[in-house]
């Protein structure tokens, strides 16, 4: 038994450090410093799905103490269980204000660990802000038919890892003088650095240089937090609210193969400003 132990001991601690030295290694390559967010005042309880859950029990066992069976009829009633809660799945809960033997919300955190991703299309840009033979070939009334040709859908969202670690999707390769010259524009990606639960709610930590006037190495991180709402989620589908607004998530492989289309789909474009230059 000793020697059993011994040698688990020795397996968490080089996973604890090759944990740690890739979290290092995504952050220096996204070329920021080990940002710390606190988050304060979440009241979910987390733990691992028991044996003996159903769609009217939850049986949790929290990271202390003991299992808890918890009444979820009516959760399930509102479709307030978002995912498909099964046996070792980590969960958060809220409980009801009320009776806290039963549950208000439930998420299956595991569930949404991966890669989530939804279509944006591009606009287009105004006069003002394109290239001076862009506005020539615009003020010649470019037809629609061409324009339709930049409208060139990509795929935006996260991926959401261990360790609370998350990472943008939607990252392309192209040349300034390409997309100079490009009549449309895409919304800036944000650089997502972390995830965290706060009472039911995604943050999405996100991570940028503040503008400086020349090159500075050690200029300051703009630290900003998305809060999304939950509204439905399978294998496959991840509905949410932000600010308000729908929007509808497809589960990717990966993030690499998200960015992957991504490219191919800014490829597209440059291939026709490359031949109507």
């Amino acid at each position: 038994m000793k020697k059993i132990l011994a040698f688990v001991g020795i397996v968490s601690l080089l996973f604890f450090s090759c944990s740690k030295k890739e979290q290092g290694k995504e952050q220096m390559a996204a070329g920021f410093p080990d940002i710390k967010v606190d988050i304060k005042g979440d009241s979910m309880v987390y733990g691992l799905v028991c044996d003996g859950t159903t769609d009217s029990v939850i049986v949790l066992w929290p990271f202390t103490g003991d299992p808890v069976v918890y009444d979820c009829i009516d959760a399930h009633d509102n479709h307030r269980i978002i995912g498909k809660p099964s046996i070792g799945d980590w969960v958060g809960i809220i409980r009801d204000s009320i009776d806290t033997t039963v549950v208000a919300m439930a998420i299956d955190l595991d569930q949404l660990k991966g890669t989530w991703t939804y279509p944006v299309i591009p606009v287009m840009k105004d006069l003002q802000h394109m290239s001076p033979r862009m506005q020539k070939r615009m003020m010649a009334d470019m037809p629609d038919s061409i324009k339709n040709t930049f409208m060139v859908p990509r795929e935006y969202g996260f991926t959401l890892k261990r360790a609370h670690q998350a990472q943008a999707v939607g990252y392309v390769r192209s040349t300034s003088t390409l997309q100079s010259d490009s009549p449309v524009e895409y919304p800036k990606v944000k650089r997502y650095v972390q995830w965290h639960m706060l009472n039911g709610r995604l943050i999405l930590v996100s991570a940028d240089m503040k503008p400086t006037e020349g090159p500075d190495i050690d200029a300051p991180v703009e630290v900003k937090m998305d809060t999304l709402d939950f509204v439905y989620m399978d294998n496959d589908s991840l509905i949410m609210t932000q600010n308000g607004v729908r929007i509808g998530f497809h589960r990717k492989e990966s993030a690499m193969e998200a960015n992957k289309e991504a490219n191919k789909a800014q490829a597209k474009i440059d291939s026709i400003k490359k031949q109507e230059r």
